[in-house]
C-alpha cells in the first residue's frame, strides 16, 4: 500500500514515470526534533503550524548524511531567493538537483510563519524553510528512486544494508509499553457476572505470541481454556501487541459455572479476565462506558447496537458529558491567498475541479481534538513502527460542519434513523447520529448501495470525488451557491491496499472496525497482517475498471477509529 501511495503522490505532483524504489526513512531523533518544533510553534503562534510535503534533490553523496542529520544550515549554498534549505513543489524541479543521480527525498516541512519561518515563491515554486533558532522544521520521511541507478552507484549498494532506510517493516515498541503485550495478565479489574446465565464471554488478555497466529490458533488456544465447555465461536480482539478473544458457548452457564471459569488458570500458569459480555448485560446498564476514559478514549459501541455482530454493542452508558470532546470549543482563521498553504490547496481542488474557485481557506484550531489525533498518531507509530500520514477532502452537509468541527468526524451507526426521533428524523439520512441510548432509533440499517467498505468514516484524494458528497451549501450574496469542504489530516498508519471488486455489493456493509477483509474480495492485492493488522483501508480506483456496484472509480480511504482524522481547514468555493 506504501509504495502504491507513493507513486500515485509522485504523479500527482507531475512526476513522469514509475519509482524504481523507495525507502522509508526511520530516524526516532530527527522526528523527536521535528515534534518539537512543532510544539514549539504552537506556544508562538497559538496553533497547529501548518504542513506541507515537498521534494529534494541532493548527490548520492548526500543522501545518507541528511537521513542522519537531517538537513545542516552550515552546508547551504546558491541561496538565490534567501538564506534557508530548499525544496520544490514539483519533483521535475528537483531532479536538476540530484546531479545525475537516481535518488531525491520527500520531506514534511513545517512552515512556521509566513517570511520569519518560510517563504513561497511561486514563480519556481520553491519553498525555502528558514530552520532559524536551531528548529528542526524538516523531516525526511522517503527516500525515492525515480529512475535506474548507474552501475557504479554506491548509494544502490549500501541501500540493501542500512539501518535509516529501509523498505520493510518493523517490530515497533508497543509489546513494552501495553499491559499484555509481553505476557498473559487480567485485562478487566470489575470482569464479573451478575445474570443469572450467559452464553456470551470475553477472555484476557491472552498469550500475546498468539498476535503472530491466525484465528484458529486463537480458536484453538481459547477451547482448550474453556475446557468442559462447547465452544461456537471465537472472535479475537486484536489491541495493539495484546490479544483477547470473545466467545460464544453453545450452551449458557449459570453464575457457579461462570465464577468457576474465572478462577482457571490459563495455560495452568496465568491469571486472566473473564468476563460477561452477553448483549444488554445488566450489570453494565447505568454506568459509563470504561473506554471512554481508556487510552484510546472511544468506543466503538457507543452508536453501534450489534445488529449484525454481537460482539462489537456495548452494554454501557455513552452520556454525552462524557465524551472526550464535551466542552471542545473550535476557532476559524483565514489563512491569505498569498501563502504556501493555500496554494497547495487550491492546486489539489484545481486538480479534478477545474471550474473550482477558492474563496476562503480558514484553519481549524481544536485544541481537544487536536491532543486525540496526537495520542492515537503515536499510538499507531509504536503498534506498526511508523504511520502514514495524508491530507485528504471529506465533503458531506454544510449544516454538519459545526458538529464535526467540534467532535471530529465520527464512523457511522449500524441503526437506521427513526422518523419520531427528534435529533435524526426527517433528514434524509441513512443511519442514525444517536448512540445506542437513543429510545427511537433501534432498527437495524441494512445494505441500501451504501457503505461498500464498511461503516467507516470515508474520505478522498480528489476533490470531485468529496464535492458529490457536499450538500446544502449556502446562497451567496449576489447569486450562486458557496460549498465547503475539510481538508483533514488523517493517520492511515498501515493501510491495507484493497485493489479490485468485491464477491457481492453488501460482502463488507457490517463492517465497522478495520479488520480481514480478505474473504470479501475477489482478489488480494497484499496479504494481512496478522501480527499488527492495519489501520484503514486504501481503496485504489479502478478507473473504468471496476464491476457495477462491485468497485470504485476514484481512490477512497476508509477510517474506522475518530481520532484518526484532524479537521484542519475549512475549505469554501464557487463553480463557474
Amino acid at each position: 500500500a506504501k509504495m502504491r501511495l507513493l507513486q500515485q503522490k509522485w504523479e500527482e505532483a507531475g512526476g513522469r514515470g514509475q519509482l524504481q524504489g523507495a525507502w522509508q526513512v526511520r530516524n526516532p531523533r530527527l522526528e523527536f526534533l521535528f515534534r518539537g518544533a512543532e510544539a514549539n510553534f504552537f506556544e508562538v503562534q497559538s496553533h497547529t503550524s501548518d504542513v506541507i510535503d515537498a521534494w529534494h534533490g541532493s548527490a548520492e553523496a548526500n543522501v545518507f548524511s541528511i537521513a542522519q542529520n537531517g538537513f545542516d544550515p552550515s552546508r547551504r549554498c546558491g541561496q538565490a531567493y534567501g538564506a534557508g534549505e530548499y525544496f520544490a513543489k514539483d519533483p521535475n524541479v528537483s531532479i536538476a538537483y540530484a546531479r545525475g543521480g537516481s535518488f531525491m527525498f520527500l520531506c514534511k516541512l513545517m512552515l512556521g510563519q509566513v517570511d520569519k519561518d518560510h517563504t513561497w515563491h511561486a514563480g519556481p515554486k520553491y519553498y525555502v524553510i528558514k530552520q532559524r533558532e536551531g528548529r528542526m522544521q524538516v523531516l525526511p520521511i522517503f527516500l525515492l528512486q525515480f529512475k535506474a541507478a548507474s552501475a557504479c552507484s554506491q548509494l544502490a549498494r549500501e541501500l540493501k544494508t542500512h539501518v535509516l532506510l529501509r523498505d520493510s517493516e518493523e517490530g515497533g515498541s508497543l509489546a513494552s509499553q501495553q499491559r499484555g503485550g509481553l505476557c498473559a495478565c487480567p485485562a478487566r479489574r470489575d470482569a464479573g457476572m451478575t445474570a443469572e446465565i450467559t452464553r456470551h464471554l470475553w477472555l484476557g488478555w491472552l498469550d500475546p505470541k498468539l498476535r503472530f497466529h491466525n484465528d484458529d490458533v486463537v480458536a484453538e488456544d481459547v477451547s482448550k481454556f474453556l475446557e468442559g465447555h462447547a465452544v461456537n465461536q471465537v472472535v479475537p480482539e486484536r489491541n495493539g501487541a495484546r490479544i483477547g478473544a470473545f466467545v460464544l458457548l453453545r450452551d449458557p452457564v449459570d453464575r457457579s459455572s461462570f465464577a468457576a471459569l474465572a478462577s482457571r488458570r490459563y495455560r495452568g500458569e496465568f491469571r486472566i479476565s473473564v468476563d460477561d459480555a452477553q448483549p444488554a448485560n445488566p450489570r453494565c446498564r447505568g454506568r459509563v462506558c470504561p473506554r471512554l476514559a481508556g487510552p484510546s478514549r472511544y468506543c466503538r459501541g457507543w452508536n453501534i447496537r450489534g445488529h449484525a455482530a454481537w460482539q462489537w454493542g456495548c452494554s454501557y452508558d455513552h452520556p454525552e458529558d462524557a465524551r472526550p470532546t464535551h466542552g471542545a470549543e473550535y476557532t476559524l482563521e483565514q489563512i491569505p491567498n498569498t501563502t504556501a498553504k493555500f496554494d497547495e490547496i487550491q492546486t489539489e481542488m484545481r486538480r479534478s475541479m477545474p471550474g473550482a474557485r477558492v474563496l476562503r481557506v480558514q484553519r481549524v484550531q481544536n485544541l481537544a481534538l487536536e491532543k486525540l489525533y496526537e495520542e492515537r498518531r503515536r499510538f499507531i507509530h509504536d503498534k506498526q513502527g511508523f504511520a502514514v500520514e495524508k491530507e485528504l477532502w471529506h465533503g458531506t452537509s454544510c449544516e454538519a460542519l459545526p458538529t464535526l468541527l467540534k467532535h471530529g468526524l465520527q464512523p457511522p451507526s449500524d441503526t437506521r434513523p427513526a422518523d419520531r426521533c427528534p435529533l435524526s428524523g426527517g433528514k434524509g439520512l441513512c443511519t442514525t447520529l444517536c448512540g445506542t441510548g437513543c429510545s427511537f432509533c433501534t432498527e437495524e440499517h441494512c445494505w441500501d448501495r451504501c457503505h461498500m467498505y464498511g461503516l467507516g468514516v470515508y474520505l478522498a484524494d480528489v476533490a470531485q470525488k468529496s464535492h458529490q458528497y457536499v450538500r446544502k451549501p449556502r446562497e451567496r450574496s449576489g447569486g450562486g451557491l458557496v460549498y465547503s469542504m475539510l481538508r483533514c489530516r488523517v493517520c492511515l498508519g498501515n493501510p491495507y491496499l484493497i485493489e479490485g471488486n468485491l464477491l457481492g455489493g453488501s460482502a463488507l456493509h457490517d463492517t465497522c472496525w478495520c479488520q480481514d477483509p480478505s474473504e470479501a474480495l475477489e482478489s488480494l492485492a497484499e496479504e494481512w497482517s496478522i501480527t499488527k493488522g492495519h489501520d484503514a483501508y486504501y481503496v485504489k480506483g479502478l478507473v473504468g475498471r471496476q464491476k457495477h456496484g462491485l468497485g470504485v472509480y476514484n481512490n477512497e480511504y476508509v477510517v474506522f477509529q475518530p481520532y484518526q482524522i484532524l479537521p484542519l481547514y475549512r475549505v469554501d468555493y464557487v463553480l463557474s
